[in-house]
């Protein structure tokens, strides 16, 4: 039955132009399908699954209640209106552009991530509804979040700076200035997120090492009590 399913996604996922405007990115993504049943409903066979979506750096998505109908050999069709298999597909693949363009400019990933919630409000007033509430609240919370998304940007706006041939260092000390109001903020307003917390996770190594040449020791300050996971790095660049 699924022997041709996993090419069927991969090649979805490539082949499919999710908008015109971002179809030279480049973005990894491993994708991974975890059945778990078959049922049927008349000539229906319905497959019920979790899902593991990640895009190798800082973006990890976990779902449950997964479920479409499907037969061997059935094409994924991108589409406008709702469909169980495609727009699951299409929910992940635009918060990981999404996530991907606030990189690049400040709240650049506005319009993926109102497609993402648009893709789970139809969901979840679908016949297919299982899971579509959790990944509507999912994608609400991450687009609302902008104290992290200020973050992320400002962040990979200074990284992109200290690669360039001639390096701005006003630009990059208000750069990382401006990330730490946010990071304040987010302290304040949100305390433990789980989201920020991955972001540190995969890039705690290079905050630290920034805001320490920068001599921003509230900063790292800041670092210690909220990343607890990384604590003795923030600490070790406080005591050097």
């Amino acid at each position: 039955l699924f022997s041709t399913l996993a090419d069927d996604i991969k090649d979805y996922f490539i082949n499919t132009e999710f908008s015109p405007e971002v179809a030279d990115l480049e973005i990894q993504v491993e994708f991974r399908l975890i059945l778990e049943s078959i049922s049927y409903s008349g000539s229906q066979t319905i497959v019920n699954a979790q899902a593991i979506c990640i895009n190798k750096y800082d973006q990890y998505f976990y779902a449950k209640g997964v479920q479409f109908p499907y037969s061997k050999g059935m094409k994924i069709l991108y589409t406008n209106f709702f469909d169980p298999l495609s727009t699951f597909l299409d929910y992940y693949a635009f918060l990981f552009i999404a996530t991907e363009l606030d990189t690049w400019g400040y709240m650049e990933g506005n319009s993926f991530y109102n497609k993402a919630v648009e893709s789970s409000d139809f969901g979840k007033n679908s016949e297919w509804s299982d899971g579509w509430s959790d990944r509507w609240k999912k994608a609400r919370n991450i687009k609302n979040n902008q104290y992290l998304r200020a973050m992320r940007y400002y962040f990979f706006a200074s990284i992109d700076a200290l690669k360039a041939e001639e390096i701005d260092t006003n630009f990059i000390k208000e750069s990382m200035s401006s990330f730490y109001k946010e990071f304040i903020l987010l302290d304040r307003k949100l305390g433990s997120n789980k989201e920020a917390l991955k972001f540190f996770d995969v890039y705690h190594n290079e905050i630290a090492e920034l805001v320490s040449v920068l001599n921003m020791k509230g900063c790292l300050h800041l670092l210690v009590s909220y990343d607890n996971d990384h604590k003795k790095v923030y600490k070790a660049y406080l005591e050097n």
